[in-house]
């Protein structure tokens, strides 16, 4: 794979193109980084749902909203560039929950409209987060959170002549904006196209953070825990080192409006 890939013409095709790998992966359970850890990592970061507005940014096929609906959120708006991720969002829709194509550097939502507006593997998916952090904070009501779970921009590593953790990535490499472009591999399927994930360094997220209005509250690294491990050989094997850095952020009142 190569770095500094030019930025695909559109962005949404090959999440179209990979609609029904997705769609099998997620309704069946098959990813067990998912399932097993960062989808209880995130639950657990936004607490208590009851009676909230979310906004679910880059949903997919709507899973995780359907979780937050079922949980007691007042409404959960998915927003998706995939059509077809959100055609098959649409008709599994349950009772407080609404998807739309939309873009996250223009959300068609006004001004304070959410409680909490959660990004579930969406930021490695943006070749900028300026706009798209903006438009976040610009959405939450003060006193809303901003949740959003990414590879981790210490360990993540993917390059055709590095073995994976056989060494780290240098400063030059870490400090400057990698495009990731392959096909995903989950429970031994291979998606139909490759896709670009974007790898920043940590500071990156910070500063446009900040640049929102938005302050960091907590940051943690999804791990699974000595039971997970002892129990499966699986994870002694696939989580070689961190991989996933979950932060929540919080729009003051007083800089509402920035």
């Amino acid at each position: 794979m190569t770095d500094a890939l030019p930025e695909p013409a559109s962005a949404q095709e090959p999440w179209d193109a990979n609609a029904g790998f997705w769609l099998r992966i997620i309704r069946e359970h098959r990813d067990r980084y998912r399932t097993e850890l960062t989808d209880p990592a995130i639950l657990d970061a936004i607490g208590d749902v009851a009676g909230l507005d979310i906004l679910d940014a880059g949903c997919g096929e709507g899973y995780m909203a359907r979780e937050l609906a079922s949980l007691g959120a007042h409404q959960v708006n998915g927003i998706d560039m995939s059509g077809e991720q959100v055609k098959a969002a649409e008709a599994a829709m349950v009772p407080g929950t609404s998807f739309s194509e939309a873009s996250a550097d223009d959300l068609p939502f006004a001004a304070e409209s959410f409680d909490v507006v959660l990004a579930n593997h969406l930021l490695n998916d943006l070749p900028d987060i300026a706009v798209p952090i903006g438009e976040f904070a610009r959405v939450l009501r003060p006193g809303g959170r901003f949740i959003a779970l990414m590879l981790h921009p210490c360990f993540y590593e993917h390059n055709a002549e590095r073995t994976p953790g056989s060494q780290m990535l240098s400063a030059s490499e870490y400090f400057t904006r990698r495009a990731v472009e392959q096909p995903f591999e989950v429970d031994g399927l291979t998606s139909p196209a490759a896709s670009t994930s974007w790898v920043r360094p940590l500071e990156s997220y910070a500063e446009a953070l900040a640049g929102s209005g938005l302050v960091i509250m907590r940051l943690t690294e999804p791990h699974p825990s000595e039971q997970q491990l002892a129990a499966s050989q699986w994870w002694q094997e696939n989580f070689p080192r961190p991989l996933f850095l979950l932060i929540t952020a919080l729009k003051l009142p007083d800089v509402a409006g920035r």
